[in-house]
């Protein structure tokens, strides 16, 4: 390829996002081989086109590979003669019950360039026409439907933030022409030749038969790919609207009231909605089935469904949660007054003013009770045992650590039960003018 034509397609795709975004910070995904490197150069050309675009390379140190520092020494090269930043975070990869290095490098290299976003940027990633074939049939090997199928799309915005994928329309071939005729080198990782993995033995194996026999096969995946998008994102119009009518933002939780259970296919899709609310990577099929089980039976079922990231997928009443629980060891009793606040592990406890609440400004927080321990409510005409209220008041299992009862310093008086409500001793005997009531947040 002469290099005039390769600085042509050059300024054809970094014109192409700039008709897509507005001026933003373009966040590469560095690896320095050629996919990589091409969009490197994408984007510095978006810079000379239009100077309100910035540029920031991001080279993920993975270490699990002795040639890691070839690929830095590169990188950092690569982006001095370019002028472009680079950052290079190391990523603590640990892998096993269940999860492969190749599973976990994906999400831990994922988390890692997501957190160099902001609400101006953009994350540009080096996947291409290639990657697209081989996403295919390896989804195709896991029995994925029309989502799984439909392959990478050019740009994505999500809770993320902005995606971007230059390089679909163009073949590895292709982009190895257009940086050699720039005059630009890349570094070959070793570990595509490695038969261990997956997409390796589709790669080497699999598709040079199938292009062998079958020398339209490249075409024929991509309009199958384009079509199962389609079919795809006419399915989510329709879903998108029964998981808004059902999806409450603020609790992270879905009204299953709200949903028919019985109809798998609508629910499949309204449950892979609710898990992305907190997946960087798309939900598994047998995620989203469990989670449609968990929606099918009684309410009163403590099944987990844990995600990644700590995640997990509860049920409680009619509502399925997506929460990330929080450890609360408290034990015994614990002084807390106005104007200061206790950590007791992920949480923190304080007094905030409160118009409806007690007028005692020096508590103490009681941990040690029973679910039997009888609690009168103010707005209750009469009183009810602890387990009882934590239903009534909605509190689901997962909560119920960090509640305690609120007593009146000297005296056995409880005046509150955690944040849920005041009692009905506390308010006969409110006649203090400033009012307070228990703040328990996450720290």
């Amino acid at each position: 390829m002469l290099k005039v034509k390769a600085e042509q397609v050059l300024t054809e795709l970094a014109q192409k996002i700039i008709s897509s975004i507005g001026p933003s910070k373009l966040v590469v995904g560095l690896s320095g081989g050629a996919d990589s490197t091409l969009v490197l150069l994408i984007a510095k050309r978006v810079t000379e086109l239009d100077p309100r675009y910035s540029v920031l390379a991001v080279h993920c140190i993975h270490g699990l590979d002795a040639d890691d520092p070839i690929w830095f020494n590169h990188c950092h090269k690569l982006c001095e003669t370019v002028g472009v930043e680079i950052r290079t975070p190391k990523l603590n990869i640990v892998y096993g019950n269940g999860r492969s290095p190749e599973e976990v490098s994906r999400a831990e290299r994922y988390n890692a360039l997501l957190n160099n976003l902001d609400e101006r940027s953009a994350l540009l990633l080096g996947h291409q026409a290639d990657d697209q074939i081989e996403s295919f049939l390896l989804a195709l090997k896991r029995g994925s439907g029309p989502y799984g199928l439909s392959g990478m799309r050019y740009i994505v915005k999500d809770d993320r933030g902005t995606l971007i994928r230059p390089l679909l329309e163009l073949h590895k071939s292709e982009i190895i022409e257009i940086i050699e005729a720039l005059g630009y080198t890349h570094v070959f990782d070793i570990s595509n030749t490695y038969m261990k993995f997956e997409r390796n033995f589709i790669r080497l194996k699999v598709l040079p038969l199938l292009r062998e026999r079958f020398p339209g096969i490249d075409k024929s995946i991509m309009r199958s790919s384009k079509l199962c998008a389609c079919e795809h994102d006419l399915a989510m119009r329709y879903a998108r609207d029964v998981y808004s009518k059902a999806f409450d933002k603020d609790r992270l939780r879905l009204d299953i009231s709200k949903l028919d259970v019985d109809d798998e296919p609508l629910m499949l899709s309204v449950l892979r909605l609710f898990l992305y609310e907190k997946l960087v990577m798309t939900p598994e099929y047998s995620s989203v089935q469990d989670a449609l089980n968990l929606c099918r039976i009684s309410p009163d079922q403590n099944t987990v469904i844990t995600l990644e990231d700590g995640y997990e997928v509860r049920r409680f009443k009619n509502y399925l949660y997506i929460v990330k629980p929080g450890i609360c060891n408290a034990k015994g009793q614990y002084e807390l007054e106005a104007g200061k606040s206790l950590r007791i592990d992920d949480f923190i406890y304080s007094l905030e003013p409160c118009e409806d609440g007690f007028s005692c400004d020096r508590v103490l927080l009681d941990f040690d009770f029973s679910g039997s321990l009888r609690l009168h409510p103010k707005k209750r005409v009469h009183s009810r045992e602890v387990k009882k209220l934590f239903t009534e008041y909605n509190v689901p299992a997962w909560e119920r650590n960090t509640a305690c009862l609120v007593k009146k310093q000297g005296s056995d008086r409880v005046l509150a039960f955690g944040d849920l409500f005041i009692t009905k001793e506390a308010f006969e005997e409110n006649c203090g003018i400033q009012k307070y009531m228990l703040k328990i947040s996450r720290t």
